[in-house]
């Protein structure tokens, strides 16, 4: 027995068409766009009523039900009018995966299925009325394209764009809301790679157009040179960006980028879910000498982890050691640090001359971790006895490869939390910066200046460490 959606058939209604680039409603949570009104030039442009409902069923890659996934029934387009989005209607299947509609756009039409939650996608280019029943339609797995759009404001002229932009396939219903500065995900068919971007308010579309702007600066397009993707594959594209000024094309970041490397990777939380909204910072100071000023490091995020975990960082043109680290730390709604993490050190002949964007792997958060030491200065290395004059020196402690660094007067408790849990090097030398400085102009060995010390920081608990020492350096 079919559902509801079969014995009380969908009626759409169709508006004015106009070439716009907008749409109408608000969109769902996975970015797509319930009803466009985008026309373009097509085929055939009047509405078709069917003499029964045209009706259909779709099932997933291995056969099982697909029940609340996305259908579009879009106007057909010629590839020289491909720039917008066709108007399309939009239904959902029933629990039992099945779908109907009274009424079409046209007597032959587009069709697209989409499941945002097992990234399976169906298209099928031309459809006609007399395709009375879709059985049934079955999904595929498609491919992912990850990126991320920015929008360069231009005086001329005087349009305040906004930030909502929508993302398409040119010339299909393919399309996802997105916004300037944000990372993005789409889902789209395997194959040759093509999107594009326009504004997402169809009123500032039309601004644009009356201020002569033209098509091809409005409707930003932009396609692979080379090769494909396949079923299932994610590519990493971008970052794309959207202006109408003629002198700035839609890849122009990616074509600045080809001659400059990048460091990505991804984060997890610690319920080995994707971590968004992560604070990074990439750490090449590993021993913390540039620490000069203050009682302490402070933590400085270069960027943050996308919707997908991911993030990205230029590399930079100078590394001081042969390996570097990069921290991350997720803050709750009070500001708090809910979860630390650290990266494993990463060999700069890794990436050093690199061009392209090289992936340092995934590194999972964890509640963060404290430490507690007492320090005791010792004149003498060949005398264990610590010396009572508590003033007399500072020192610097710290975690190697992090930005967790304090410096205090010896004999005084001193204390670090928000620390990457698991095993770290803590490190410990002169809290004086010309002491430090002068010992580097000499080019002396770090292990005759610096005390390194390997321990284990509990996960969300704290480390209470007795009777360090610290015997200050001498110059001859």
């Amino acid at each position: 027995m079919r559902s509801s959606l079969l014995t009380l058939p969908i009626l759409v209604s169709l508006t004015a068409l106009a070439m716009v680039c907008g749409c109408s409603t608000s969109d769902d949570g996975d970015g797509s766009v319930r009803i466009s009104g985008t026309a373009t030039d097509t085929e055939n442009t009047v509405t078709a009523s069917v003499p029964s409902p045209i009706v259909g069923s779709v099932t997933r890659a291995n056969g099982k039900i697909a029940a609340n996934v996305t259908v579009r029934m879009a106007l057909m387009t010629s590839e020289s009018s491909g720039l917008a989005i066709p108007s399309y209607v939009e239904l959902q299947t029933d629990s039992a995966g099945e779908f109907s509609v009274d009424s079409v756009l046209a007597d032959s039409f587009q069709i697209a299925v989409f499941d945002t939650v097992t990234n399976e996608i169906y298209y099928q280019k031309k459809a006609t009325v007399k395709d009375s029943a879709f059985e049934p339609i079955q999904l595929s797995k498609g491919s992912i394209v990850n990126s991320k759009l920015l929008y360069q404001e231009s005086s001329e002229p005087e349009v305040a764009v906004g930030s909502h932009f929508l993302a398409y396939v040119p010339g299909t219903p393919i399309s996802r809301s997105v916004f300037a500065g944000d990372s993005f995900s789409m889902l789209i068919p395997s194959g040759k790679v093509k999107l594009a971007f326009c504004p997402g308010d169809p009123q500032i579309v039309a601004k644009l157009s009356e201020r002569g702007i033209a098509d091809s600066l409005i409707y930003r397009y932009w396609a692979m040179a080379k090769g494909s993707v396949k079923e299932g594959e994610s590519i990493d594209v971008g970052p794309f960006l959207w202006s109408v000024s003629p002198s700035i094309s839609l890849d122009t970041l990616m074509r600045e980028k080809e001659n400059s490397g990048r460091i990505s990777g991804k984060v997890q939380c610690k319920n080995g879910k994707v971590c968004a909204g992560v604070e990074v910072q990439l750490v090449t100071d590993l021993y913390g000498f540039n620490f000069t000023d203050g009682d302490s490091l402070v933590f400085k995020p270069e960027t943050q982890t996308d919707s997908n975990g991911r993030w990205f960082l230029p590399i930079p043109p100078e590394f001081p050691y042969d390996s570097f680290r990069v921290e991350f730390r997720r803050l709750d709604s009070n500001s708090v640090v809910s979860e630390a993490g650290v990266s494993d050190y990463v060999s700069v002949k890794s990436i050093k001359n690199k061009k392209d964007t090289v992936n340092v792997g995934t590194v999972s958060l964890h509640s963060p971790s404290k430490v507690f030491t007492d320090v005791r200065v010792v004149l003498d290395s060949l005398n264990d006895d610590a010396s009572n004059n508590c003033m007399a020196n500072s020192v610097v402690l710290g975690i190697k490869g992090t930005t967790h660094f304090v410096r205090d007067m010896v004999c005084a408790t001193i204390a670090m939390s928000d620390l990457p849990s698991g095993e770290q090097f803590l490190v410990l030398y002169t809290g004086d910066p010309k002491v430090v400085s002068t010992l580097r102009n000499m080019e002396t060995p770090i292990s005759e200046f610096v005390t390194q010390v390997d321990i284990n920081l509990p996960e969300g608990w704290h480390l209470k460490r007795q009777g360090m020492t610290y015997t200050p350096p001498t110059i001859k």
